[in-house]
């Protein structure tokens, strides 16, 4: 995924969150929990297809298959339409150094 170099934006309506569990959703109230999707429920990789997101933010994904075709699906996304892919811990290390 792309090293993100300065600020990121806050979050937007817009901005897609990727998690391991759906418990951990709660724990980022900021994101809009329509675009909010689990890896293993409702599978991440089929909710992104069709999709051109601006910016996706997930969690610790793990090692599964499904985690490594997730994974390459960001990194199409990336290449195809410029999405920035980040670790959501990337929002609060910049909030901290701002």
């Amino acid at each position: 995924m792309t090293p993100q170099v300065g600020l990121l934006e806050p979050v937007t309506d817009d901005d897609i969150l990727i998690v391991y569990a759906f418990h951990q959703a709660r724990a980022y109230p900021e994101f809009n929990r329509d675009k909010v999707f689990t890896l293993h429920g409702v599978s991440a990789f089929a909710q992104l297809r069709g999709r051109r997101p601006r910016r996706v933010f997930h969690t610790g994904l793990g090692l599964s298959r499904e985690a490594g075709r997730l994974r390459e699906e960001l990194v199409r996304l990336e290449a195809l339409y410029g999405t920035e892919v980040h670790h959501v811990n990337a929002l609060y290390e910049v909030a901290c150094e701002a």
